[in-house]
């Protein structure tokens, strides 16, 4: 036991052979020789002890698990499971058992049964980081963000400087669009590990998403001063500028990202057509003598297989016949993207577009200018078309409307008396009170957003509220739709009002401003993925004590 301790395993190795020509027939020093080859990588002679022992006393548990865990190591998933399986039946009280059925079940996407065997591990020892770390990924891969948040709030308890977790939390909050504390998160991965490149980039797309340009564009510079040639980086910068209408730091970005990877196979690499997509539509807005090349820039975003359901591309597309001035192409295209999205967010990225929208508007009677004081074919079109009316055009109406600067149309009715943040809510006893009033007043009805409801949308910017029961506008002539808050309690903007049909599924939904990002982005465990799962620990579930213990 000292040779072993002591990791000498040719001396261990020579002292058990000579215990085994005293005792022939010893199950405990073959499944002991079967570790010693194991921890030297001689399968071969592991096994061969191990089914010697198997036959000399088939129901003790121990070499069932060492066989086990050796085909574990080597990709054997299926003779393993029945291996560690049997050790089980036969009585084994090994916790480790659980956790290495657990990874295997994780690894061929059994996900069930492996969160069985981790809840086990877990039982009996709840500080166990492997288990939690990977009950976390599998919680995330279901949709079940709050377990996951749960299960990584326990690792950062047994230790909050791990970077990784921190990261993983942000983007977990991400997921859930919970910004400004996922910021939170990843600002303090960065303060332990300030060189981890993918979680400035996590970071840097967050302030985009909350559009905070000037810190995005720093962090993926940050990035770009850490790896020269991350497209990524290069891409969500260029995308940036492309947002400020930066058009000549946007083409230098995006011509960096072709110079990367000059391939335009769009089946082949989304991320940098997507790159040269933007790239060509920004160059169109100073450089017409390009037009030409759009109708072929138009064939190639044609080429994909999924294009009726990719926003990123049918926005490009939209917006390239919008300057090619084919309005009913792009009106097809614009319809398709109010299907596709449940907030309007996108629109405000084509307002300049004055002769498209004047396009879009003849239809429509000009008397609608007049009576709501619409002051242009964007928001004529947004109204009768979306049912959209910005809160902007009450300025027109001359009353005394108290305003503030908003992220989308720019400006935005405020309530004068009442005191909201988003932020935090210290008062218990606040509230959002939605009123229909009509007449008759009979019909009058009211939806109360309490406390604990108002909880829910703590750390979070725009949202989309939908009205807590179906209005028919045509059966009565008169209709207020009145929002109350309690005093000193909320700082409440409303951007537009919006008349939609009643087939929403959900009453609160969270708009984004993440049209033209790439798609999908690996998170933590899948990027730092021998970091994440470390490997010395999946190496180490078979210890020499478990062995002895169970001899």
């Amino acid at each position: 036991m000292k040779e072993l301790k002591e990791k000498n395993y040719n001396n261990a190795e020579h002292w058990c052979k000579q215990f085994l020509k005293t005792f022939p027939e010893s199950y405990s020093i073959r499944c002991i020789l079967a570790y010693i080859y194991r921890c030297c990588d001689d399968y071969e002679k592991a096994y061969l002890h191990l089914n010697e022992a198997i036959n000399l006393k088939e129901k003790r548990p121990i070499a069932w698990y060492i066989r086990g865990e050796i085909r574990f190591k080597q990709g054997n998933y299926n003779d393993a499971d029945k291996d560690l399986t049997t050790s089980i039946y036969y009585k084994a009280k090994i916790n480790n058992i659980y956790t290495i059925l657990g990874i295997i079940y994780h690894d061929i996407f059994n996900y069930e049964y492996a969160l069985k065997h981790f809840k086990i591990a877990l039982k009996n020892d709840p500080n166990n980081y492997l288990c939690l770390k990977y009950c976390a990924c599998i919680y995330e891969k279901q949709g079940k963000f709050s377990d996951t948040l749960k299960k990584l709030k326990n690792l950062l308890s047994i230790n909050e400087k791990d970077s990784l977790i921190l990261c993983y939390y942000g983007e977990i909050l991400s997921e859930i669009e919970k910004y400004d504390d996922a910021i939170t998160y990843f600002t303090k991965a960065y303060l332990i590990d300030p060189e981890n490149v993918h979680n400035l980039t996590k970071r840097a797309i967050i302030y985009y998403i909350l559009q905070k340009y000037d810190k995005a564009l720093l962090d993926f510079n940050n990035v770009i001063q850490l790896d020269i040639s991350n497209i990524l980086a290069y891409y969500c910068k260029g995308l940036v500028y492309y947002i400020m209408e930066d058009n000549s730091n946007s083409m230098v970005a995006f011509k960096k990202c072709i110079e990367l990877h000059p391939n335009d196979d769009l089946e082949k690499m989304y991320l940098e057509d997507s790159s040269y997509y933007l790239s060509q539509i920004s160059n169109v807005d100073y450089n017409l003598k390009c037009l030409p090349n759009y109708h072929d820039l138009i064939a190639k975003i044609n080429q994909s297989t999924n294009i009726y359901n990719d926003k990123s591309l049918l926005f490009m597309r939209c917006k390239i016949y919008i300057e090619l001035k084919d309005y009913h192409k792009a009106k097809l295209d614009l319809n398709r993207l109010f299907e596709l999205n449940d907030d309007i967010s996108f629109v405000y990225l084509l307002q300049k577009y004055s002769d498209f929208w004047s396009c879009l508007c003849k239809p429509y009677f000009l008397n609608d200018l007049v009576q709501l004081k619409i002051t242009n074919n964007f928001k004529l079109y947004m109204y009768r078309a979306q049912g959209v009316y910005f809160m902007s055009n009450l300025m027109n109406f001359g009353h005394n409307y108290q305003f503030r600067e908003s992220y989308l149309d720019r400006r935005t009715l405020s309530f004068e008396d009442n005191h909201l943040s988003l932020l935090t809510f210290p008062i218990t006893d606040c509230y959002i009170k939605f009123k229909v009033i009509t007449n008759p007043t009979y019909m009058n009805t009211e939806y109360i957003l309490k406390y604990k409801d108002i909880l829910k949308l703590e750390g979070l910017g725009w949202i989309s509220y939908m009205s807590f029961r179906s209005m028919n506008l045509k059966i009565y002539k008169l209709k207020h739709l009145t929002i109350e808050t309690k005093k000193d309690s909320i700082d409440m903007q409303i951007e537009y009002f919006r008349i939609t049909p009643n087939h929403r599924k959900e009453q609160i939904y969270f708009p984004k401003i993440v049209h033209l990002l790439p798609f999908y982005m690996n998170n933590i465990p899948e990027s730092f993925k021998n970091k994440y799962f470390f490997r010395k620990e999946t190496e180490n579930l078979l210890e020499l004590k478990d062995i002895i213990n169970n001899l």
